[in-house]
Parts: structure tokens; C-alpha cells; sequence
């Protein structure tokens, strides 16, 4: 089986799991798997089997310990957003459907919506990631229709979406709590 066909294999059986709420195949694995790493690199203190629990029954396991709601609420989030990548498969990337992945994502995190982040819009203060600061809002939008114009004339490629996931980060383009300290005086004002 080549690569092309494998892929194709794969996708129908991510559909068909999904479709009919099986969580014990390679969509619960690959939703566990990714939503513990991504939100892993994000800082959450879910473990992997508090993942796993959290997709396979909606309930974290009992712990001495304690949880913290916001891991908690963008685990869920990551859960619906990865949904709505598989519904959403066959159309191209755009603008709106990026946005309606970070709405996904993020619509059920209290913290971001007490903080005022624009769920499933661009960010309207400037940030950063680590040291570097990012483009500013005024520019996300062109920016990422900048980012979209040469993705979708790409035969995709790992080469390819490596390439686009570093350009996408540099952009940033939702908000998160990395304020550069030259603009958190005049958040505060």
C-alpha cells in the first residue's frame, strides 16, 4: 500500500469511527493522542490516561490531586475541534474555517473569555511567542491571506505543512495571555 492509498485508508476509517461514536479505534486513539500533546506543549497537567478518560466517558478519574478547569475545558475543546476537522476535510482552507476551528477550541475556556479573547476571531492585542513578538493584529488578517494564497497552490507535502505551521505561528494569529512588555502599559491605561 502506498503512502496516498494509506492516507485515503485511514481518513475513511476516521469518518466512519466518528460517525458512529466509536472511540475504541484509531479516531479515539489519534484524539487522545493529539489532544495530550498539543495541550501538553500548552502547558496542561492532564496526563495521558486523564485524557483518555476524559474523551472515553467525559469524566476524569479519581486523583488526590487536583484539576485545573482550564486544561480541563481545552481538552474538550481540542476533542470538538479535531470534529470539526474531520466534517470539514474536503474544503479548502480559509480564513473562516480557521476561525471556526479556534471557536472549537476555544468557545468553552472561561479563563479566555474572562480575559477578553476574541473566541473564533483574530487577536486584538499584540503577542508573542517565548521572545519573539508576532505580527501585529492590524496585519493578521492579510497575513494570513497571504499564508492561505500559497498553501493552496502547494502539492501538500510534510515539507510543506512543516512549513506553514512555522509561518501560521509567526503570524499567531488568536489571542493568548503573551502580552510583549511594551504593550502592557497600554493595556492596563
Amino acid at each position: 500500500m502506498n503512502t496516498s492509498s494509506f492516507i485515503h485508508f485511514l481518513l475513511k476509517h476516521f469518518k466512519i469511527e466518528y460517525t458512529k461514536h466509536e472511540r475504541s479505534g484509531i479516531y479515539g486513539f489519534i484524539q487522545v493522542l493529539m489532544a495530550y500533546n498539543s495541550n501538553k506543549i500548552e502547558g496542561s497537567t492532564l496526563t495521558e490516561e486523564q485524557t483518555a478518560s476524559l474523551f472515553d466517558t467525559g469524566v476524569l478519574p479519581k486523583s488526590e490531586d487536583y484539576y485545573r478547569a482550564k486544561d480541563v475545558e481545552e481538552m474538550n475543546g481540542h476533542f470538538l475541534m479535531f470534529n470539526k476537522m474531520l466534517d470539514t476535510l474536503d474544503l479548502e482552507l480559509t480564513e473562516e474555517l480557521i476561525k471556526a476551528f479556534h471557536y472549537e477550541l476555544k468557545s468553552g475556556v472561561f479563563e479566555d473569555r474572562a480575559n477578553g479573547y476574541a473566541i473564533g476571531d483574530y487577536k486584538k492585542r499584540p503577542n508573542m511567542i517565548g521572545i519573539y513578538e508576532t505580527v501585529l493584529p492590524s496585519q493578521v488578517s492579510d497575513e494570513i491571506s497571504q499564508l492561505l494564497a500559497w498553501y493552496n497552490n502547494q502539492d501538500i507535502s510534510l515539507e510543506i505543512l512543516a512549513e506553514f505551521h512555522a509561518r501560521y505561528e509567526s503570524i499567531h494569529p488568536f489571542q493568548d495571555g503573551n502580552v510583549p512588555l511594551r504593550y502592557q502599559q497600554q493595556i492596563v491605561a
